[in-house]
């Protein structure tokens, strides 16, 4: 699947996101008006622009349409997962060169970081070295 992914942009991520998030809640019928009904920053957008982006996101292969009376439903066809294995494959690769103890470091430097999340970071490099 990810060999014919590509990087969306920031606003189709943006309704991308929330059709996975409606996804994951187990909504059944997705449509444009609940995905701004239930996302409201969503609402600085025209329903005509979000249509636009839901047609763009079908085109690109991230959904289905399904006509289920007057309206259409979006399914998913990419799991917010493997898109998210596929964004940070491009990032490490565009913005590190492929270079990850590079980004790991800065990532370990962030002074955004708290101790907590320092703490995680240790027991997740733990369990990675225990399977391996």
């Amino acid at each position: 699947m990810e060999d014919r992914m590509i990087k969306l942009p920031a606003s189709e991520l943006e309704i991308m996101q929330a059709i996975w998030a409606l996804d994951e809640e187990g909504e059944k019928f997705i449509s444009a008006s609940l995905v701004m009904k239930r996302f409201p920053a969503l609402n600085r957008l025209k329903l005509t622009t979000v249509l636009t982006l839901i047609t763009r996101l079908q085109t690109k292969g991230f959904i289905r349409t399904e006509k289920l009376g007057r309206s259409n439903c979006y399914t998913p066809i990419i799991s917010s997962a493997d898109y998210r294995r596929f964004a940070y494959g491009d990032f490490v690769e565009n913005v590190y060169r492929n270079d990850r103890l590079d980004l790991f470091s800065a990532l370990v430097n962030d002074e955004a970081l708290t101790k907590e999340d320092l703490d995680e970071i240790k027991a997740m490099i733990e369990k990675a070295e225990s399977e391996k």
